[in-house]
């Protein structure tokens, strides 16, 4: 062991030895085999699937409305056997600025909605589950505070920056007040960003990741996606897409890992398995290139959102297939096998949610820590030691413990005096008041739930007798060649919701909206054919 990797291994030592960190007793197992051998058993018999939690696409502030979807998810844990370990991503939309809000997101059409709006929402999330976990002291919840790549309003590297540096911000004063609250044990804010490769370019994403760090006292949760990236059957393919064919593996990897407070989340939709053989691909890249592989927190799906849009003929995996796909991935070989400790599957918004049951080997005994944050701490400090570790993987690795174990250390400074539970919701705070519904055609825009792979050039919506009407026109990964319409209906309350599918009979490529009347829509297809769709209607007729 070098000198430096001694010095850091007796700081860490006594840093988490003050923290109180309760680490593994056990020591990491070594694994050995043959340089030649190519495909080894998996190194790990996972006992214990973790449950799946929901992440939801917010089209609502309201901390009210928040507080009883976090309470849903506490009551769940607490009736759970054992300890709980989970994270929900609130997916508030694209970053945008705007005179009246400052920086803030756009909620999926229902925007522009502002910072403090946004951090009070996630607050009333985390009040709700710490609330109702009642006399579960131990289940803990990462909430990631969710955005996106899209471009938007942010048309310089200098807002984009900013918006980035106001986002860590946000984080920053949500973990603030659950620590002041004594709350900060059982639920950690997280920055999220859903990194997509043909949403933007990489010089762009990463001048938000540039600003975010600036200011980070929080990890990032990278719940993003490697498309066009080479995998083990096809590993001559580039990373990146027809919009932004620039993104390189080298791209993919900073955003999701080499950028210090990233911890990737990744995207894993495809059924074929595509997605788990990419990112664990790159993992593999990350070690000859970088000298250590990624750490992965878990899988992203999206399988209750395809549900609502009844759709998604290939991108609809389940959590639990998502989960062994990417597992199974990483462990063919030791120098990326692990174990993943979360699964959450995203859709829109709504009060009421079901939990199947799934089986869960009980908790062994209670950490201090949650046992994500706990063995990923373990992990980086055992690689960070390894001799083998090259002096940049190191370099990488000191600086997310540094970071992680900083969290660590507030959140058991909050559990010594821990907030009473089961007050209820103590009212909504002053100024957060949900925002005004914009109507009109906006080009570009985005509305929740949209499947992978949607291309959407622009939204019109409007406010109906019923509620809220969206209608993004564009084209459908699952009909290529045709234009789609995606026409989404919201009830007042946005408790409850319908979305149905358009597509024109023709290969007419995407659909463009161009001029709406009271009763219809005039679109244009790429070809330069005109079509008209009555609100209301089934049809996507097209005009002789």
């Amino acid at each position: 062991m070098t000198l430096r990797k001694f010095t850091y291994a007796l700081f860490f030592l006594a840093l988490t030895s003050g923290l109180a960190v309760a680490l593994p007793a056990s020591a990491p197992m070594a694994v050995t085999a043959q340089e030649d051998e190519k495909t080894f058993i998996p190194l790990f018999t996972n006992s214990r699937e973790p449950l799946y939690s929901t992440s939801y696409y917010m089209i609502t502030v309201d901390p009210a409305f928040t507080y009883d979807l976090g309470c849903e998810l506490g009551s769940r844990d607490q009736a759970e056997p054992g300890a709980q370990d989970s994270v929900v991503v609130l997916d508030f939309g694209y970053p945008l600025y705007t005179a009246e809000n400052g920086y803030g997101a756009d909620l999926f059409g229902f925007g522009p909605v502002g910072l403090s709006e946004i951090r009070l929402a996630a607050q009333g999330f985390a009040e709700g589950y710490y609330a109702c976990t009642g006399s579960d002291q131990d289940s803990s919840l990462v909430l990631g505070l969710g955005t996106n790549n899209k471009p938007s309003s942010l048309n310089t590297a200098e807002k984009i920056k900013a918006h980035g540096a106001v986002w860590a911000g946000m984080v920053n004063t949500l973990n603030q007040t659950l620590q002041e609250n004594n709350m900060l044990q059982q639920v950690q804010a997280y920055g999220a960003s859903d990194i997509e490769l043909g949403w933007n370019s990489p010089t762009q994403s990463k001048a938000w990741l540039t600003g975010y760090g600036s200011a980070a006292k929080a990890p990032m949760i990278h719940f993003g996606d490697a498309a066009g990236c080479p995998y083990e059957d096809l590993p001559t393919l580039d990373c990146g897409t027809a919009a932004f064919p620039e993104w390189t593996s080298e791209d993919v990897w900073y955003v999701s890992w080499g950028f210090v407070p990233s911890l990737p989340l990744p995207l894993i939709y495809l059924t074929s398995g595509v997605h788990a053989q990419q990112w664990a691909f790159l993992s593999q890249y990350a070690v000859a290139t970088h000298g250590a592989r990624m750490n992965f927190t878990g899988v992203f799906t999206q399988s209750q959102a395809c549900e609502q849009w009844k759709s998604c003929t290939t991108t609809d995996n389940t959590p639990s297939e998502a989960y062994w796909q990417l597992y199974n991935e990483l462990n063919k070989y030791p120098e990326t096998a692990q174990e993943l400790e979360w699964k959450t599957d995203i859709r829109w918004i709504l009060r009421e949610e079901a939990y199947p049951e799934i089986y869960r080997a009980e908790a062994t005994a209670a950490n201090a820590l949650p046992e994500s944050l706990d063995s990923l701490i373990s992990n980086l400090s055992t690689a960070a030691q390894d001799p083998k570790t090259t002096r940049e993987a190191e370099d990488l690795l000191v600086e997310k413990l540094a970071l992680l174990t900083n969290l660590a250390g507030k959140m058991q400074a909050s559990a010594a005096s821990p907030a009473p539970k089961g007050q209820g919701y103590a009212g909504t705070p002053a100024g957060s008041g949900e925002p005004a519904f914009i109507a009109g055609i906006f080009p570009g825009g985005e509305i929740a739930g949209l499947p992978y792979g949607a291309q959407i050039t622009t939204v019109w919506q409007a406010q109906t007798d019923a509620g809220y009407l969206q209608v993004a026109a564009g084209a459908s990964p699952d009909h290529p060649g045709q234009g789609a319409l995606f026409i989404r209906e919201t009830a007042w309350d946005k408790v409850s919701a319908a979305s149905r599918l358009l597509v024109t009979a023709e290969e007419s490529g995407s659909l463009t909206i161009i001029e709406s009347t009271p009763n219809s829509l005039l679109l244009q297809s790429e070809t330069g054919a005109l079509y008209e769709y009555t609100l209301g209607s089934e049809q996507l007729i097209m005009i002789p």
